[in-house]
């Protein structure tokens, strides 16, 4: 299969006026269906945009003071990394909780990286990454240390990351497909504020734009029903603070033996490992392309790689 191409772009970073290469690849992966590549992030997903413009805004409010603040997060892996990548070149330490649960491979990354995980015994005993960072941030000064808590599940910032980079990115990326007028987005929500900043960004692009929310099988994050699951970083736990529930026409679930079934197709057909909730995604996305058009796509993202969740 011939992969089509759209052309990378030059953006701006926040912190200066010079263009830095942000764009991922966007790719027809199969007739009808785009994939956007944020495995192609620094730091393997598309956590590493939302990361960045919390870092950048927190130091541009004074929140953060390189060489005096701590960041201090509890994370699966991926905003850690983009945590990690984000603070380094601002002479800024990375404090991480991450659960037990979660893939030891990515615990060990973190670390390369240049993140301190912390409260792992805590964790062993049964504590909560939660009740982790509170514990840290309650003892900071015995600790001594200034933590700024970037707080991904209720930091505004995340959504402004993708309604004003990676949504516009992949809106001028669009032209190479100048005949599309309307798209299909398949996507899944933590927090929800990658779906929430792409979408309206999309249509505010000019794109008509439906939005299918992929789930895994059991789990109803609108009536906050959750199953224990293995698609991590989707449906975890809580209702997705910044999901705008407007924007969504269809949910679908998948299971989990249907995304990896995916995962192995992705890989033995085109070479791309996907992670879990991409796979999950692009089972739904694959199905939804056959009815596309010329001047209507489905789009999704290759959130980070599968690397991370081989065991």
């Amino acid at each position: 299969m011939t992969l089509r191409l759209a052309e990378p772009i030059a953006r701006h970073s926040i912190a200066s006026d010079h263009p830095v290469q942000l764009a991922t690849p966007l790719l027809e992966v199969h007739p009808g269906l785009l994939l956007k590549f944020e495995s192609d992030n620094p730091g393997g997903s598309h956590k590493v945009r939302a990361a960045r413009f919390i870092v950048r805004s927190a130091i541009a409010s004074g929140d953060i003071v390189p060489g005096h603040t701590t960041v201090i997060e509890k994370t699966g892996g991926n905003f850690g990394f983009g945590l990690a990548l984000a603070c380094q070149a601002h002479n800024v330490p990375v404090e991480l909780a991450v659960g037990l649960e979660f893939s030891a491979v990515k615990r060990r990354c973190l670390e390369l990286f240049g993140a301190r995980l912390i409260g792992l015994d805590m964790l062993e005993r049964g504590a909560t990454p939660r009740e982790v960072v509170e514990w840290h941030l309650e003892q900071a000064n015995e600790l001594e240390r200034h933590y700024f808590y970037t707080d991904q599940f209720h930091n505004p910032a995340s959504v402004a990351a993708h309604e004003l980079e990676t949504g516009p990115e992949i809106a001028m990326q669009l032209k190479a497909w100048p005949e599309v007028k309307k798209l299909t987005f398949v996507s899944c929500a933590g927090t929800g504020a990658s779906l929430t900043g792409i979408a309206t960004a999309l249509k505010h692009a000019g794109y008509a734009v439906d939005v299918v929310l992929v789930e895994p099988q059991g789990c109803d994050s609108r009536n906050g029903i959750f199953t224990s699951h293995k698609l991590e970083g989707m449906s975890v736990g809580v209702v997705p603070p910044f999901l705008d529930w407007n924007l969504i026409n269809e949910v679908r679930t998948v299971s989990h033996e249907e995304a990896m079934e995916t995962r192995q197709t992705l890989a033995r057909t085109l070479g791309f490992i996907a992670g879990n909730t991409a796979a999950a995604c692009l089972t739904v996305a694959h199905t939804l392309a056959r009815s596309a058009s010329c001047e209507h796509k489905v789009l999704s993202l290759m959130y980070d790689h599968g690397l991370w969740y081989l065991r």
